[in-house]
């Protein structure tokens, strides 16, 4: 079957040709309408002109390229009773009137349609009306005046009748129209309809009937200020829309004893109470716009205050305050009416490495993603917030709360596996969750237990998320033993952060000795950790949990400063050392920022670069070889000697060994401790050596205890050796006084 279709330039068109004709349309019905109360209040005008109200309203919703409606509609209207070419010349004023009072609305900041602010009103009231319809009464009654419609003497004065009756029709008609669509689009104000219904019956019945004492009829004796009441009344309780449309309506009832004259039609209104019913009509309108604005105002920046109280004004989320109020919530309800409850608590991973490397800026744009991402992952019942940093949370309550709180970790994961585009370059995130759950009985506890079953609920979500940290991301539930090793694990960071605090960690040096020349080449700086009450704890006690931390990156750029300037420091008295050795963590040497960390360490220590050696790890090395091998070229081109730690424990490509820069491979320990009981150990030892030499690589043993196993290392060519043989770590002070005029460049 053949397919018709339209193109979309098309249907913008059709569009626009629809709007216009509308528009068109709805001019021309409220022209007629203020030609037909014309003839009641004076031969020639119109104390009120509805027409360009609605105009109004039409360009400033809907847009300013609408115009040719008005002139359309304006032209018809007026081409009923006028020659075409002075209905042409009306048509085309009153088209330059709402099209100008649209761009002075516009003139010196945008206008705001819902009326939400007091300055719009003024700009409509004050300044746009006036000026606009200055324009539209001035080529009128120039139109009138040649058409011979309009004598000569009367040409000020209806003019005067006519500006008046063209700003009582934007004041009137455009804000219901505006606000009311404004209501429509967002939902936001309602009003009491009982109220509001009360309050037009009321006007209607004191406009209508006297009241002893009181002429009543508007735009007699003065009855009509009553209906002042009612407006001021709808604009403090009502809103902006019910504000705006009880307004019109006591204009209506205000004009409406005027056209009538309390039953009988006329022919002619009197020009002084012509002129005191615009007037009245526009304080009417005035009156009403001016206090619901302001009231509508004040709501509106109380409302803007609870949203920063409660809303992440980065994401849109739930803030922490606003969860927390929730959190008590609906566990409260589950321990008086039963139910489930599920807390999801998730940790971007290595979002500080975004930050740090592409800004804040980007990192921000990352987190906005990420919520997004986070909302499309969850069901609609569920609770998304975020609480500040990377951290976010999503509160799943029902029946089967637990259950489901696995598929929407799942699908969270899932939906910040899709690459995220950040700075023209795509990166891939992933987090870790903890779920907790509480399963609710009905129960009669207060409030603190309540609140305990909150912040415990946050707490093992907490620990979760930590132990899913540690085992490189995906969720866990929270289960029982985890808060033994969590409090451990509690206790030991905090004492890990206090010894970065109170500077308790220090550097022991241990030195490298070459073999066949008998004298140190170099020093390795060791982190150990001079606890309070535990004395001098060895790194192998506490590293891992450093690492387990993001505890490990302020602690590895301590670490490597302190050797830089403790090396020159020595350099500088003249102490004869080669280099000084740090290693690095798998986790220091995957921060983007490594090679600034470095270049900044050694220009503020005055160290030069090749005074530096870097170790890292095999497994780390090869853990994203094409990686490594950008980072090694670069501390390379830098002159800082790199050296592969622990090697032969891990499975490394010979290929990638042979293109790493490196200087240097350090075989680890195990194989050096079990040199004189093992003969694989042996075999793999010699077989390292021989490998690293016929690449030029300098081979170094770590661990050399006793004599025998460094007979083997000199027997078969090993190059420096390290280890207790020849001296444990020592402190600085130490280090300088037995080794520092032993060392050879």
């Amino acid at each position: 079957m053949q397919k018709f279709w339209i193109p979309s330039e098309s249907v913008s068109g059709m569009r626009l040709l629809a709007g216009m004709l509308s528009l068109a349309a709805a001019y021309f019905l409220a022209a007629r309408l203020g030609f037909w109360m014309a003839g009641f209040l004076h031969p020639e005008m119109s104390a009120i002109w509805p027409a360009n109200g609605v105009a109004l309203a039409a360009l400033v919703l809907f847009g300013r390229r609408f115009w040719p409606g008005i002139l359309l509609g304006a032209f018809i209207a007026n081409w009923i009773d006028l020659h075409w070419s002075a209905a042409l010349v009306i048509g085309a004023g009153n088209t330059l009137e709402v099209v100008l009072a649209v761009w002075l609305l516009n003139r010196f900041d945008t206008f705001q349609s819902g009326l939400e602010r007091v300055r719009d009103v003024i700009k409509l009231a004050l300044f746009a009306a006036p000026i606009a319809c200055l324009v539209g009464a001035a080529v009128g009654m120039v139109a009138l005046a040649m058409a011979g419609q309009l004598p000569d003497e009367h040409l000020w004065r209806e003019g005067w009748n006519w500006w008046l009756g063209d700003i009582i029709g934007f004041l009137l008609f455009a804000p219901p129209i505006m606000v009311g669509w404004h209501a429509w689009r967002t939902g936001k104000y309602s009003a009491p309809s009982v109220e509001t219904g009360a309050v037009l019956a009321l006007m209607l019945i004191l406009t209508s009937l006297p009241i002893i004492g009181l002429d009543i009829p508007p735009g007699l004796n003065g009855g009509h200020y009553l209906l002042f009441v009612f407006v001021i009344w709808a604009a403090l309780r009502l809103g902006l829309l019910a504000t705006t449309l009880i307004t019109l309506c006591a204009a209506m009832l205000a004009i409406t004893p005027t056209l009538m004259n309390n039953g009988a039609l006329v022919d002619y209104v009197a020009y002084p109470l012509l002129v005191n019913l615009q007037i009245m009509l526009i304080m009417i309108a005035l009156s009403g716009l001016l206090v619901g604005a302001a009231i509508a105002e004040r709501k509106l920046t109380e409302w803007r205050l609870d949203q920063l109280a409660r809303f992440d004004p980065l994401t849109g989320l739930a803030n922490r305050a606003a969860f927390q109020e929730y959190l008590d919530h609906v566990t409260a309800h589950a321990q008086r009416h039963g139910g489930n409850v599920a807390l999801l608590y998730l940790d971007l991973d290595h979002f500080k490495n975004i930050n740090d490397t592409l800004g804040h800026q980007a990192g921000d744009e990352l987190l906005r993603i990420v919520a997004a991402r986070i909302k499309a992952g969850v069901r609609n019942e569920d609770y998304v917030a975020r609480l500040g940093g990377d951290e976010f949370t999503v509160l799943v309550v029902g029946n089967q709360a637990a259950r489901a709180a696995a598929s929407v970790a799942q699908k969270i994961l899932e939906t910040l596996n899709e690459p995220i585009n950040l700075l023209g370059r795509d990166y891939i995130m992933s987090a870790s969750i903890g779920i907790s759950a509480l399963r609710g009985s009905v129960t009669t506890t207060g409030g603190t237990t309540v609140l305990d079953d909150a912040q415990e609920l946050m707490r093992q979500a907490d620990t979760a998320m930590y132990r899913a940290k540690r085992q490189h991301g995906g969720f866990l539930y929270f289960n029982s033993s985890m808060n033994v090793a969590g409090k451990r694990q509690l206790s030991l960071e905090s004492g890990l952060r206090r010894a970065l605090e109170h500077h308790e960690f220090e550097l022991y040096y241990q030195p490298k000795i070459h073999i066949a020349k008998d004298h140190v080449t170099g020093v390795e700086a060791l982190l150990r950790w001079r606890h309070p009450r535990s004395g001098i704890i060895g790194s192998d006690r506490f590293i891992a949990d450093i690492e387990a931390t993001n505890l490990i990156e302020p602690v590895g750029e301590w670490a490597l400063r302190e050797a830089c300037q403790q090396m020159a420091t020595w350099c500088h008295a003249g102490l004869d050392m080669q280099r000084v050795a740090v290693n690095l963590s798998a986790r220091q040497f995957a921060q983007p920022d490594l090679l600034l960390v470095v270049d900044q360490i050694l220009q503020e220590t005055g160290l030069p670069a090749n005074k530096l050696e870097l170790e890292i790890s095999e497994t780390t090395a090869m853990s994203n070889a094409s990686q490594t091998l950008k980072i090694l070229t670069a501390f390379k081109q830098r002159g800082v000697h790199l050296c592969i730690d622990s090697f032969g424990t891990g499975y490394s490509s010979m290929s990638y060994l042979k293109r790493f820069p490196i200087d240097a491979i350090k075989i680890d320990q195990s194989f050096i401790h079990a040199l004189e009981s093992d003969n694989e150990a042996t075999t793999i030892v010699s077989a390292i050596i021989q490998l690293a030499h016929s690449m030029n690589i300098v081979v170094i043993a770590e661990g050399v205890e006793t004599t025998g196993q460094r007979d083997f290392l000199v027997q078969h060519g090993c190059d420096e050796i390290q280890g207790f043989l020849y001296s444990m770590p020592l402190p600085a002070e130490d280090y300088a006084e037995l080794f520092g005029q032993h060392a050879q460049a």
